[in-house]
């Protein structure tokens, strides 16, 4: 139990370290992409953060398992320059404790996956896709110079006098013509604008709202001290795109009967694909093992051990990704990811802990 602990530890902190180093990298590839919503859509930093922040877990789906295999095999590559796992093993310690550790670390993560995969993604991928399309919606009023008439949608045109801030204005006139059977045209002295997680809504104040209808020749007018409107008509962000994958749970991927047919062939796959994805972060770990192990701790072969490393994830995950494809055009293949994954599994338990006989094996 000590034993299995100590390795645990040390790889646990290594993942977490490799972990924020790989995450870091992407948020920066991410930043430049996204910092059109600081700059053109007049977002605030919050929502800058939030957006990134809620892409996280669909990152870890790929980063951990990655992540986990790196920390193994530094865990492993450290103890086997410094002759600890040549001690473990003449101490008497089998393969099965010596790999405890990483395999019950793997375990873990495999399970945080699976939770990660089948709540959390649907859910920050979700509030993510909100978020910019309502910033989407939201940015031709950003972008309101005074004095010039601005359709922000269809049927929806906006002048506005002054502009104190990016969200704040002076002297306002809307013509909404969105409905069929009226049009609304609002005079107000002072509006404001907000953007972020909610609808984009633009609050007016001290104004008059005049409503012109086909049934009637008189008009409605409401003087008013302040008035919403909302720039999305009628439903909100959500209910106005379609929903994608990563939006959507594991039995609604799965199980979920629509019309087209393709669409459906691509959910499968996308379902069966969110149940093996957490699980190959233990394959991962199972190939190091395997690597180091059937080598016998032979430091004359680290680069040889990390080169079969790298190739073995690189192999595996774009197996994983071939099946996800394959399944697509031909359903019956979805098996396939299943078996990407239980496999190396299996073919590495057989190749560590059967018996060694004669002279060390090497690579």
């Amino acid at each position: 139990m000590v034993l299995t602990w100590y390795i645990f530890r040390q790889c646990f902190v290594t993942l977490v370290m490799t972990s924020i180093a790989i995450i870091g990298i992407v948020w920066l590839g991410q930043t430049l992409r996204l910092i059109e919503l600081l700059v053109n859509k007049g977002a605030l930093f919050i929502d800058f953060v939030n957006v990134t922040m809620a892409a996280i877990p669909f990152w870890l789906l790929i980063i951990l398992p990655i992540s986990a295999a790196i920390a193994t095999s530094i865990v492993f590559s450290r103890m086997q320059q410094d002759k600890e796992l040549i001690a473990i093993t003449a101490a008497g310690a089998s393969p099965l404790r010596i790999g405890s550790g990483p395999l019950l670390m793997g375990g873990i993560i495999s399970v945080f996956l699976i939770l990660n995969s089948a709540f959390f993604i649907p859910m920050t991928y979700s509030y993510y896709k909100t978020v910019m399309a309502n910033l989407r919606a939201a940015a031709p009023i950003v972008i309101l110079q005074a004095g010039v008439f601005t359709d922000i949608n269809k049927g929806l045109t906006i002048y506005i006098n002054d502009k104190e801030s990016d969200n704040v204005f002076q002297d306002i006139f809307i013509h909404d013509n969105r409905s069929k059977n009226s049009t609304i045209e609002i005079h107000a002295e002072k509006a404001t604008v907000t953007i972020g997680q909610e609808e984009p809504v633009i609050y007016l104040f001290n104004g008059i709202r005049t409503e012109f209808t086909d049934t009637s020749e008189k008009a409605v007018i409401l003087e008013f001290d302040t008035y919403q409107l909302n720039i999305i008509e009628n439903t909100s962000a959500t209910g106005t795109r379609a929903k994608d994958y990563n939006e959507m749970s594991i039995s609604e991927l799965l199980f979920a009967d629509i019309g087209s047919n393709q669409y459906q062939k691509e959910m499968r796959a996308e379902g069966h694909f969110r149940i093996t994805a957490p699980l190959i972060g233990l394959t991962l770990i199972m190939m190091v093992l395997m690597v180091f192990m059937r080598s016998r701790y032979q430091r004359s072969h680290y680069w040889t051990q990390i080169s079969i490393i790298t190739v073995l994830t690189l192999f595996t995950e774009v197996a994983l990704m071939t099946a996800r494809s394959l399944t697509v055009s031909i359903p019956s293949l979805f098996p396939l990811m299943y078996a990407v994954v239980l496999l190396p599994l299996i073919i590495g338990y057989i190749l560590i802990w059967q018996p060694w006989t004669g002279k060390a094996e090497t690579i």
